[in-house]
């Protein structure tokens, strides 16, 4: 019989191995954050779960709301973020990523109150999109669909009457409305009728010729199926995947065979639940 697992705090070396997980600051919204862990595991292209990346996701979402907070002034959401990239710093996560683009508007000061390394969604997307086109991000004629906050506030791109002229800026205000009644749509469980609003969507943007139309909201990405392999269009959840196993590839510690990861290994002062585990992609 097996005798019952000691309770710790903090994790003992031998949970999490010779190598620090990633942590996950998640529940921005709920069904994104399991969006980006299920391209992270589709992406690892492994043959054993032992191979995947080990992760520890705290998604607690009763953080207030990131656009409408930015427009009021507010930086509730931030301190709400901040305690949770604490808690999984002490976890012994040895980088952060945050599935949310919006709460990139924080980036540097999230990054400033750090101890580890941000995987910064907004700033690799950047850099992808100039290496796809050898051309500066700025330089590209793009569109981004997101929050109200992160169209009003220039997260990836201001597009202005120069690039798309005059119709276009009278059309932003629509496509603004259109997108966060989409991303509205995904959060309540509409997911139908906010993929057939997408692609409509997508296709209004279209008309106006970009090089590049940015899926600048996780809820966005978390609907966008076959869409997300179109040209056009980039998907800051799938480039983030694809930073965060980068990471963890260029890790020099060489990794020991790892032990389970039994969900009641530690204790925390937050009452909180958390999803601890290896990503699994299936068969």
């Amino acid at each position: 019989m097996i005798g019952a697992i000691p309770r710790r705090n903090p994790p003992s070396p031998g949970l999490l191995g010779q190598r620090n997980p990633l942590g996950v600051v998640g529940g921005m919204g709920s069904l994104a954050t399991a969006k980006f862990l299920e391209v992270l595991a589709r992406k690892s292209r492994v043959e054993r779960d032992q191979d995947h990346i080990p992760f520890i996701c705290l998604s607690l979402p009763n953080i207030p709301d990131r656009s409408h907070a930015i427009s009021i002034g507010s930086d509730a959401p931030l301190r709400q973020i901040l305690e949770r990239a604490y808690w999984l710093e002490k976890a012994g996560c040895g980088a952060l990523a945050i599935p949310c683009n919006t709460a990139h508007l924080w980036a540097t000061e999230i990054k400033q109150a750090l101890s580890v390394k941000l995987i910064d969604m907004v700033e690799i997307t950047r850099q992808a999109m100039e290496g796809s086109r050898r051309s500066e991000a700025r330089n590209l004629r793009s569109i981004s669909l997101g929050t109200r906050a992160s169209m009003e506030n220039g997260l990836y791109t201001e597009p202005n009457e120069k690039e798309f002229g005059k119709k276009f800026l009278r059309s932003l205000r629509k496509l603004q409305d259109d997108t966060v009644r989409i991303i509205a749509d995904v959060k309540s469980g509409n997911i139908t009728e906010a993929q057939d609003n997408l692609m409509r969507l997508v296709q209004a943007a279209r008309s106006f010729e970009p090089d590049k139309i940015i899926l600048a909201c996780s809820e966005l990405s978390a609907i966008c199926g076959d869409l997300a392999d179109d040209n056009d269009i980039v998907d800051p959840i799938n480039i983030l995947a694809d930073a965060c196993i980068d990471w963890w590839r260029a890790e020099s510690q060489p990794r020991e065979e790892q032990q389970a990861y039994p969900f009641a290994a530690f204790e925390t002062a937050l009452p909180i639940e958390i999803s601890v585990g290896r990503i699994h992609a299936g068969a």
